[in-house]
C-alpha cells in the first residue's frame, strides 16, 4: 500500500471564497481590515460603471462594473504574493498581535477570498518602497464548473508581471504611489444601486472602536461612486454616500443620558461598574469576578428616553433604531451583525416579549461590548470569530458573556442593573409629550435645550426613589462586594432640594395665613398640606429641616386660632427665624449622606421611634381635617389635637437631632430621675392624647421607687414602642403594674388586651426580641429597640406569656438600681 495525502480540488476555491462570505458588506470590511492591517492609513473605495440597464440576469453573465480598493500601506512583494497570499489560509498575523502600533484586525488567512464574493475578475497592483511594482491577475471564474476530479487548485496558473507606472495609470485611471495595494475587482457579481452602497457606508461607519489607542496616524475610509454625484445634490448629508466616512461608534454622547459602564480588569480579577444619570454619577459598585474565563472586558449600556433619541438623531443624523443597538468589538474592530437592526444576538427583544413594561429591548438601548486582548493563535481558550465571518463560535467564553438567563452571563448581569434602574428608580424617564412631538421640536427649534424638557413627575421625587431603590438596582451578594460608594454629592444635592421644597411650602402657608381670618375652608385646606407634609415625613424620615418645619407651622396656626389670625407681625418674625432656621439645619443635615449600612443599632431603633411619632402625627392630623370637613369642631379639641401635634412634632425633632450629631452615645442627656414617676406623668400625657375608645390607660405604681442616673429618651423609646405594638395588635387597653422586688430592682409588668404573640413564637419567644423579626407586620425593629434601650440603663425584658391578665401578650421588664 501506498502513502497518501489531501488533494485540494479546484471548487474549493468556491468553498472558502464565494460560497463562505455570503454578505457583500462583509466582504468588503475584510479587504478594509487587510488595509488597516498594513499600516494604510487610508482606504479609498471606488464605485465605476455600476449604473446599467441590464436585467439581472443578463448582468450575472457579464458586466463593466468596477468595484477599487486603493491603500498606501506597506505593499507586498514577489515574495509576498507568493508565499504568502497566495498561500491559502496561512497567515502571519495569527503569530502578531500588534503591526504599525495597530492591534491587528485579521488572522484567518481566507479574507482575501472576499475579492472572489465581489466580482469575478481580480487584478492586484501593489509595491512595497522603493521595490518594483507588481500586477497579478486572477479569473477567478477558471476555478468554476470544472468537473474534473484530477484537477486541484494548484493547477491554475496566474500572470503575476512587473509593470511600469504608466502601464498603471493606463490600466487603472488612478495615480501612482510609493507604496500600497491596490484591487482592481470587475465583473461585479450583484448590483451596486445607490441604496447598496449606503448600505455598505452603514457598516463602514461601524467599522473601528473610538476607544482604539492609535499610536499612529488616523485610519480614513472614502468611498467615490461619482455616477451618483447628481443624485446626492438635493439629499441630506447624511444620506449621501460620497465623502469620507465618519465614524459613527461614538466615545460618548454629547447631551445627558442614563448609562451605564461596567469593566472587568485585564488580570480578570475585579469588575468595575459605575451608573450615571443625566450626567450625574450614582454609584461605583467594585466586586470579585466570577466569571472565570473573561477578562479585559468593557461594557456600555445606554438608555434612551423618547429626548435621548431625539438628540441622539440630532447627533448623529439617523435615527437609534436605524443605528442598531448592542455592537460586539473584538480587538478593537466591530464583529457583524452583531448590533445591526433587527439582529437580536441577545435575545433582548424575545425576552421584552415576555413583559413589555417590565423590561428593555433593543429599540431603548445601545452600546456596545469591547473585548480586548483575544489571542486568536488558541481557537479553544478564547474567543474566536468563526470563517465565514457570521459572528462569533458560541463556546463557553461567548456563553459567560451572553447567557440570558439564571445565572445570567456579565453582559445580562449589567443589563439588568440598569433595567432595574430605569424601570423601578426613574419610571422609564416619561414625558408629558408625545415621542414624535419631541423628535420634531429638537431637531427643528435651533433654541432648543435639555433645560426645556418635560417630565411626568419632578426630578424630586424621581431622585428620592432612586436613593430608596438603589439597593434593589445594585442586587449583589454582600460576600461579592469589595466596596460601594454612593455618590455623596448627589445625596447632599437630594437633601438640599428636598429642603428648598419645604421651605418653598412653610411660606405659602404662612403667606396664606398673614392679615387674614380664615374659613372652614381654608383652614381645610392648609391642615390639608400638612398632612401631606407630615406624610413625607415617613418617606425621609432624616429631613431635620422638615421635621423643624412642621412644628413651627403647628404653632402657627395655634397661634392665630387663638389670637383670631390677626397677628400679622409675628408672622413676619416667624418667617425670618424660620429662614435663619433652614440655614442652620441645612448645615445639620448628614442622616442622608451615609448609607443605611453605616447606622448603629442605637440610631436604628431612634429612626423608627420617628416613623412611630410621625404616624401619630399623620393620624392626629386627619382626625382634625375630618372634624373640620364635617364642621363638628370646637376650639378645644383644636387645641388639644394642636398640642398632640406639638408633643410629637417635638419629640421626632429632638430624637433626629441626636441622629445627626456625631457623638450619638454621650448625646441622650443622661440625668437622675424617678424612673416611676416619670413613667406615670408620660403615660398621663398619652392618655390626654387619645379619645377614651381609642385608647385607656391604667397604672398600679403600688409606692414602688427607683432612682437612677439615666436618659429618659431611653425610657420613652421603650414605652412608645411597646405602645405601638400594642395598637398594632388591636388593643384599646393597657395595663401597667409596677412594683419593687427589693431596694434595688424594678419590675414592671406591661400588658394588653389585642390579639397577642403569635403562636409561632411561643415555643421560641426570644426570636421576637431579633432585628428585623416582627410580631405585628410592622419592620421588626420595635421590639429590638427595647432590648437595646434596656440594656444600656441595665434592664432587660422578657415575654411572659398571652392571656395572663387581659387577653392580648404581657411583657415583664426588670430594671436594677
Amino acid at each position: 500500500m501506498a502513502k497518501v495525502n489531501f488533494r485540494t480540488n479546484v471548487l474549493l476555491k468556491n468553498i472558502i471564497g464565494k460560497d463562505l462570505i455570503t454578505d457583500d458588506n462583509v466582504a468588503v470590511l475584510e479587504l478594509v481590515k487587510n488595509s488597516f492591517d498594513a499600516g494604510s492609513n487610508n482606504a479609498n473605495i471606488i464605485f465605476r460603471d455600476v449604473i446599467t440597464n441590464q436585467t439581472p440576469e443578463e448582468y450575472k453573465k457579464t458586466n463593466k462594473s468596477k468595484f477599487i480598493l486603493r491603500d498606501n500601506g506597506s505593499g507586498m512583494s514577489e515574495y509576498d504574493l507568493i508565499n504568502k497570499w497566495l498561500n491559502i489560509a496561512y497567515s502571519d498575523k495569527k503569530s502578531k498581535k500588534q503591526e504599525f502600533n495597530r492591534n491587528l484586525a485579521g488572522n484567518k488567512g481566507v479574507g482575501r477570498f472576499s475579492c472572489d464574493r465581489l466580482g469575478k475578475s481580480l487584478v492586484i497592483y501593489t509595491k512595497k518602497i522603493n521595490k518594483p511594482l507588481l500586477r497579478l491577475s486572477i479569473d477567478w471564474t477558471k476555478f468554476e464548473k470544472i468537473d474534473d476530479i484530477k484537477k486541484n487548485i494548484q493547477d491554475i496558473d496566474f500572470d503575476l508581471v512587473e509593470i511600469s507606472p504608466t502601464k498603471y495609470i493606463q490600466e487603472t485611471g488612478l495615480e501612482v504611489f510609493d507604496s500600497g495595494t491596490t484591487l482592481f475587482i470587475s465583473n461585479l457579481r450583484d448590483i451596486w444601486d445607490f441604496d447598496k452602497i449606503k448600505s455598505l457606508k452603514r457598516q463602514l461607519e461601524r467599522f473601528i472602536n473610538p476607544n482604539q489607542n492609535f499610536e499612529s496616524e488616523s485610519f480614513d475610509i472614502n468611498i467615490e461612486a461619482n455616477e451618483f454625484i447628481n443624485y446626492e445634490l438635493n439629499i441630506p448629508e447624511v444620506e449621501k454616500i460620497n465623502g469620507i466616512i465618519k465614524n459613527r461608534i461614538f466615545s460618548e454622547l454629547n447631551f445627558k443620558a442614563t448609562y451605564i459602564n461596567s469593566i472587568i480588569s485585564e488580570d480578570g480579577k475585579l469588575i468595575t461598574t459605575e451608573l450615571i444619570d443625566r450626567g450625574k454619577k450614582i454609584f461605583t459598585l467594585v466586586e470579585h469576578n466570577l466569571y472565570t474565563l473573561l477578562k479585559n472586558i468593557e461594557i456600555n449600556i445606554y438608555y434612551l428616553n423618547p429626548y435621548s433619541k431625539a438628540y441622539f438623531r440630532r447627533q448623529t443624523g439617523i435615527r437609534s433604531v436605524d443605528f442598531g443597538s448592542i455592537f460586539l468589538f473584538i480587538n478593537g474592530f466591530r464583529i457583524p451583525p452583531y448590533g445591526d437592526q433587527g439582529n437580536d444576538w441577545l435575545g433582548m427583544e424575545r425576552r421584552k416579549g415576555q413583559g413589555y413594561n417590565r423590561f428593555l429591548g433593543t429599540r431603548e438601548v445601545i452600546g456596545r461590548i469591547e473585548i480586548n486582548g483575544v489571542n486568536f493563535d488558541d481557537e479553544r481558550d478564547d474567543f474566536f470569530i468563526i470563517s465565514n465571518r457570521s459572528g462569533v463560535d458560541s463556546n463557553k467564553h461567548f456563553e459567560q458573556l451572553t447567557k440570558n438567563d439564571s445565572p445570567y452571563g456579565y453582559y445580562f448581569k449589567i443589563f439588568r442593573r440598569l433595567e432595574r434602574f430605569v424601570v423601578e428608580g426613574i419610571k422609564w424617564d416619561s414625558s408629558l409629550i408625545k415621542e414624535n412631538e419631541i423628535e420634531k421640536k429638537v431637531l427643528n427649534d435651533k433654541n432648543w435645550s435639555e433645560s426645556d424638557e418635560k417630565y411626568i413627575e419632578d426630578s424630586l421625587e424621581r431622585n428620592k426613589r432612586i436613593i430608596s431603590n438603589i439597593e434593589k438596582i445594585i442586587n449583589v451578594r454582600g460576600d461579592d462586594v469589595i466596596s460601594l460608594s454612593i455618590n455623596k454629592k448627589f445625596v447632599e444635592e437630594l437633601a438640599h432640594e428636598q429642603a428648598q421644597r419645604a421651605h418653598e411650602q412653610i411660606n405659602f402657608i404662612i403667606n396664606e395665613l398673614k392679615g387674614k381670618d380664615l374659613t372652614s375652608s381654608q383652614l381645610n385646606d392648609l391642615i390639608g398640606k400638612i398632612s401631606k407634609t407630615s406624610a413625607n415625613l415617613k418617606n425621609f424620615p432624616s429631613e431635620n429641616f422638615e421635621l423643624e418645619n412642621l412644628f413651627d407651622e403647628v404653632q402657627n396656626l395655634k397661634t392665630q386660632l387663638e389670637s383670631g389670625y390677626k397677628k400679622r407681625k409675628e408672622l413676619e418674625d416667624e418667617t425670618i427665624r424660620l429662614q435663619k432656621e433652614l440655614e442652620i439645619e441645612k448645615d445639620k443635615n448628614t442622616y442622608l449622606r451615609t448609607s443605611s449600612r453605616s447606622l448603629s443599632e442605637d440610631a436604628k431603633g431612634l429612626i423608627h421611634n420617628i416613623k412611630i411619632t410621625s404616624k401619630k402625627i399623620s393620624t392626629t392630623v386627619d382626625n382634625l381635617y375630618y372634624k373640620i370637613s364635617e364642621e363638628t369642631y370646637k376650639k378645644n379639641d383644636i387645641l388639644k389635637s394642636l398640642g398632640n401635634i406639638k408633643f410629637q412634632a417635638e419629640k421626632a425633632l429632638k430624637i433626629s437631632k441626636i441622629i445627626t450629631r456625631s457623638n450619638f452615645k454621650t448625646d441622650k442627656n443622661e440625668q437622675i430621675v424617678d424612673i416611676v414617676k416619670y413613667i406615670e406623668q408620660y403615660i398621663e400625657i398619652y392618655s390626654d392624647l387619645y379619645e377614651k375608645t381609642q385608647m385607656s390607660f391604667k397604672i398600679n405604681s403600688n409606692n414602688a421607687e427607683l432612682v437612677k442616673k439615666v436618659s429618659l429618651l431611653d425610657i420613652s423609646i421603650i414605652l412608645d414602642d411597646l405602645i405601638s405594638n400594642a395598637e398594632k395588635a388591636g388593643a384599646n387597653k393597657i395595663l401597667i403594674n409596677i412594683s419593687n422586688i427589693d431596694n434595688s430592682n424594678l419590675k414592671i409588668i406591661f400588658n394588653d388586651n389585642g390579639n397577642g404573640v403569635n403562636d409561632i413564637f411561643l415555643d421560641n419567644p426570644e426570636r421576637i426580641f431579633e432585628l428585623g423579626v416582627t410580631t405585628t407586620d410592622g419592620s421588626g425593629i420595635g421590639l429590638n429597640s427595647v432590648r437595646t434601650a434596656l440594656k444600656s440603663i441595665q434592664g432587660k425584658i422578657t415575654f411572659l406569656g398571652n392571656n395572663l391578665f387581659e387577653k392580648g401578650a404581657t411583657f415583664e421588664i426588670l430594671i436594677n438600681n
